[in-house]
């Protein structure tokens, strides 16, 4: 049988890792606290780490609606 290896692999995290809009912060869903734009992350990918979500006091700062948590 053949195993998968590098990105391809089960176990490797490429394709739940995500960076923050704003600090650029790796983030990997399922481990870290992330937020996202309903409307934005459809269009631009954008996505938010818990401390930047503070910061912008929980609304997109591109159009300004409320930021939800992702999972």
């Amino acid at each position: 049988m053949v195993k998968l290896r590098g990105s391809s692999a089960g176990g490797h995290p490429g394709w739940a890792t995500k960076r923050c809009s704003v600090c650029s912060r790796s983030l990997v869903i399922g481990e870290d606290e992330v937020y996202l734009c309903p409307s934005c992350s459809e269009r631009y990918g954008t996505y938010f780490c818990s401390s930047d979500a503070r910061t912008l006091h929980f609304k997109c700062p591109y159009c300004g609606r409320s930021l939800e948590p992702l999972l």
